[in-house]
């Protein structure tokens, strides 16, 4: 019985690890080829540190509606034709193309991975984590979007963005194939009484938006000329501050350090995880964590703390007694191919079918969003997907091959407003050590209350007719280290959570903004550091609390708020003068720098 299961095991693993090894070598081509197509200036106007949606949009219009001279430095590579293919999006996790972080070991969720650590997939490449997601649209509700503007913004202006975004820059349309999965999901929200997502963002069901173009996947970072504007496989270490001044960065390309000037400002668009770090080496950040390391304190701001993100759990909670038209044998099919070249076909569909979002305390508001995808991790046999999970040989072996025999997909159930917070501190004052991601996940019981009572809303869908059509049923094996408890009782369900937390990739919270008298804020609502001149921060960071929902749509309009606000009413005709000032003895020797006043 079990040979099948094996041979199945042997070719997934043959055709992982054979693009594996392709994205290596498109990795270390474009880490030689830095060395001979970087035509870096010694300074610019603005330096953008992050590549990703933000970095990127931004750049973007830079390029197109000013003048000012700009470079992006983006720690890793270029992407490549074969990185658009939707599907492909799991397969660069833990590559060479992901920050490869992971939490410290949790205490109260995590369980059933390895050291009891959460995996924590960041994009390392030009598109940052835009090219490893879902590709998933959504606004959210607007109302969090003004609180955390505090009325400088209303909702109408956020709105206006959004509109402004999605009609003259971003490409978002349905899916080009779903599978059967799909219908069966809408139909069984309708026979439970939910209604149809709009953009007014009320409860209900709609199939996924996503960003594409012709069936590949698309990012904002398609959009500018990486040429010009972007040098690659260039880790920031830290930005340069003199008298509460950022004047430019100390940049690590090819194993040399560089120092690149900003006359303008220094943008940090790193990511929730980076930014923080960069933060923290430079002198900005928590003063009894900077001088624990010996460094020097520029300013005492909470960098690092209030971390947020989406966890769930509901991995394989579907088992079907039939095979749905996206599976990993179908996945793998070369013949496929042809479909995708027509912008059609399975290779098309990015996992994530169909997003509902409910409310657990019978509010307007969701406080719940259930993805679904008709595949789960047990579907590849274990040759990827559990690894990029971190799940234990134990709970593999017990738990997720007993589903063999069935078809798996996934209601994977996300809590939208954990109250659970954690922090990112850096551990080190070598750029090239990863920082200390400690997320605390479910450390609040009332998480745990949510997310046990979304899961039981997400059992509903299995027991409708809908469902039983297409021959859907609960996974009943029982999860180890649980099974001293009835089968979904609450007692079940909040040990089955604590083992198999999951996370969506959405961290925000570690440099947020707020008033610029509170002792939580890192920026103010102009995106300015607290206290630095010319150094500012658009990226997932900066949002005080998650958005309803996936959080890159909200990332793009953030930057585009930043470009109105910061860029693009500045005026080069400006009246102020030039003088130069002479820094400490490391940069006097090599140049003098002259910025505005």
């Amino acid at each position: 019985m079990w040979f099948p299961y094996y041979i199945q095991f042997l070719i997934y693993s043959v055709g992982v690890n054979v693009f594996l090894l392709f994205t290596c070598v498109i990795y270390y081509s474009d880490v030689f080829l830095t060395n001979f197509n970087r035509n870096l200036l010694q300074e610019y106007d603005y330096i953008i540190v992050g590549a990703g949606t933000a970095g990127s949009l931004i750049g973007h219009r830079l390029a197109t509606e000013t003048n000012f001279t700009f470079m992006v430095f983006e720690a890793g590579g270029r992407s490549h034709f074969l990185y658009e293919i939707p599907i492909i999006g799991p397969l660069l996790h833990g590559s060479v193309y992901d920050w490869q972080f992971e939490t410290t070991p949790q205490e109260n969720a995590c369980l059933a991975m390895v050291d009891r650590k959460c995996k924590l997939t960041q994009g390392k490449i030009v598109g940052g984590s835009s090219k490893l997601n879902n590709m998933i649209h959504i606004r959210g509700n607007l109302s969090h979007y003004a609180e955390w503007f505090h009325g400088v913004h209303n909702e109408e202006y956020i709105r206006q963005h959004f509109d402004f975004l999605e009609e003259y820059f971003l490409n978002i349309d349905d899916i080009p194939y779903q599978s059967e999965m799909t219908d069966a999901i809408l139909d069984a929200a309708k026979e439970l009484g939910y209604e149809k997502l709009d953009k007014h963002f009320k409860k209900g069901f709609s199939k996924s938006r996503v960003t594409h173009k012709n069936g590949k996947r698309w990012t904002t970072s398609d959009m500018l000329d990486l040429n010009k504007h972007v040098t690659t496989n260039a880790l920031v270490e830290k930005v340069l501050i003199i008298n509460n001044k950022s004047f430019g960065v100390s940049v690590r390309i090819s194993d040399k350090t560089h120092i690149v000037l900003a006359r303008k400002g220094v943008i940090l668009s790193a990511g929730t995880l980076n930014t923080p770090k960069i933060l923290q080496l430079s002198g900005v950040g928590p003063s009894k964590l900077l001088k624990s390391l010996n460094i020097p304190i520029i300013q005492d701001l909470p960098v690092g703390l209030n971390l947020q993100d989406h966890v769930g759990s509901g991995l394989d909670l579907i088992l079907l007694n039939k095979t749905l038209s996206v599976s990993a044998a179908n996945i793998i099919n070369p013949l496929n191919l042809f479909h995708y070249i027509q912008g059609k076909g399975p290779w098309t569909n990015p996992g994530c079918e169909v997003l509902g979002f409910l409310s657990t305390k019978n509010l307007t508001t969701p406080d719940i969003e259930i993805m679904v995808l008709p595949v789960g991790i047990a579907s590849d046999r274990g040759s990827l997907l559990r690894k990029l999970i971190g799940i234990s040989d134990e709970v593999w072996n017990e738990y997720f091959t007993k589903t063999f025999n069935y078809h798996t997909a996934t209601f994977f159930t996300v809590i939208l407003h954990p109250k659970s917070k954690g922090n990112v501190f850096i551990k080190s004052t070598d750029p090239e050590i990863p920082p200390l991601v400690n997320p605390r996940y479910l450390s609040a019981k009332e998480d745990v209350d949510t997310l046990i009572t979304g899961l039981k809303l997400a059992i509903k869908f299995i027991k409708t007719d809908s469902l039983k059509a297409i021959e859907a049923h609960l996974n009943t094996n029982s999860f180890p280290g649980c099974t001293q408890f009835p089968f979904f009782s609450d007692a079940y369900l909040e040990c089955y959570v604590r083992h198999l937390t999951l996370t969506s990739y959405h961290p925000v919270g570690t440099c947020s903004m707020g008033l610029s008298d509170s002792k939580n804020s890192v920026v103010d609502t102009s995106f300015r550091v607290l206290n630095i001149q010319n150094l500012y921060i658009a990226d997932a960071s900066i949002l005080p609390t998650l958005p309803s929902g996936n959080i890159n749509a909200a990332v793009t309009v953030m930057a585009n708020i930043f470009f109105e606000k910061n860029i693009k009413h500045v005026s080069h005709n400006s009246d102020k003068v030039f003088y130069c000032h002479s820094y400490d003895q490391i940069y006097q020797y090599l140049f003098k720098i002259c910025s505005l006043k």
